[in-house]
């Protein structure tokens, strides 16, 4: 497999693994509690396409180290974890028949989510630059030294 067609497959994996984890924090309640974030059958398309439109936010960032190849990939583990934590942590006991209002949450909660993800990104990546360039000094060094 060469590199591009790794990268898309990593993303495409990235991204359904984002957009199954509100659901999978919930299995926890049973299949009742998981099944509450599905649309009624009248509405299933447009609202699991609503859904999913906002859930699939977080995976951004994430996705975008995976195509800055070595230089991303302290980023890619940090933004995963990150996005794995929030969403997991937001949706595993949200009540939608808390109140009327609730499904708001459903909204917010991934683009809450976003902006941690892509500070845990961008610290990944410069970690990354940042040993690549001791990295590369240390070598630098070993060679004008002999």
């Amino acid at each position: 497999m060469t590199g591009m067609k790794r990268k898309i497959a990593a993303s495409v994996l990235v991204f359904v693994y984002i957009n199954l984890l509100p659901y999978l924090s919930r299995l926890h309640g049973g299949w009742d509690w998981a099944a509450q974030y599905l649309p009624d059958t009248g509405h299933l398309l447009f609202g699991l396409i609503f859904f999913q439109a906002f859930a699939s936010l977080p995976s951004v960032p994430i996705i975008a180290t995976i195509w800055l190849g070595k230089l991303g990939r302290v980023g890619f583990v940090l933004s995963l974890l990150t996005a794995t934590a929030f969403l997991a942590y937001w949706h595993h006991d949200y009540d939608l028949a808390s109140d009327a209002q609730a499904a708001i949450g459903l909204i917010f909660i991934p683009i809450y989510t976003c902006t941690p993800t892509l500070l845990a990104a961008v610290v990944g990546v410069g970690i990354s630059f940042g040993l690549k360039r001791i990295k590369g000094e240390v070598n630098r060094r070993a060679r004008t030294s002999d």
